[in-house]
């Protein structure tokens, strides 16, 4: 079976030349937008300072790192301000809305005030979606069983969630599953919750 080289390029660090570097702008540049190369594989120098959130939303880990926030400089690639993963999410959930000019415009600016009413933070729409998120990233790790990978997946796990909860990360359903399988009660968890937003907006009285 023959399948064409452009569907899959490799983004790497090579020779410090004007050539490899004008590949390098033309792989990120190529690799964000709907059109081939659909996979892009890349050692460590893809996992800081590069964005490739405009059409992807899968990241697979074909190694674990040692560092947890290594973990989350890699997933904090493609989990960013208004990445895929929220615009698809946006787009099943407005299906009927009609547009003048910018469409993309035009959704967030109807998304913002929808969820402005029910006392969201500015996070939302924009970074996270909450429960209305029905489009999400996806982390694949190809764990096999008995390995070494299994445990220090669960290692990672635990301390990434303790991680995002001192800085305020939306995401903490991780940390959350932990603190459950640990015996807390439900109850004792919504009274410990703090909310951790840049403000919280109070529902106004009428």
């Amino acid at each position: 079976m023959r399948m064409r080289s452009h569907f899959a390029v490799g983004f790497y660090q090579g020779e410090n030349t004007k050539g490899n570097l004008n590949r390098k702008e033309s792989v990120r540049n190529t690799f964000n937008s709907p059109f081939q190369p659909f996979v892009l594989a890349t050692t460590s120098i893809g996992q800081e300072g590069l964005d490739f959130h405009y059409y992807c939303r899968k990241i697979m880990h074909w190694n674990l790192p040692s560092n947890p926030i290594d973990l989350e400089q890699r997933e904090g690639r493609i989990n960013r301000f208004k990445c895929l993963a929220i615009r698809q999410s946006l787009a099943e959930q407005y299906t009927g809305m009609t547009f003048r000019e910018d469409a993309w415009n035009e959704l967030f600016s109807k998304a913002t005030e929808d969820y402005g009413k029910c006392g969201s933070s500015d996070l939302i729409p924009f970074w996270c979606l909450s429960e209305a998120q029905t489009v999400k990233i996806e982390r694949i790790i190809p764990l096999y069983p008995l390995s070494r990978d299994v445990g220090a997946y669960e290692r990672l796990i635990k301390i990434l969630s303790l991680y995002r909860l001192t800085l305020g990360q939306p995401r903490q359903e991780e940390f959350l599953e932990h603190i459950m399988k640990n015996g807390l009660p439900e109850q004792v968890l919504k009274e410990l919750f703090i909310n951790l937003s840049p403000y919280y907006r109070k529902k106004r009285m009428l």
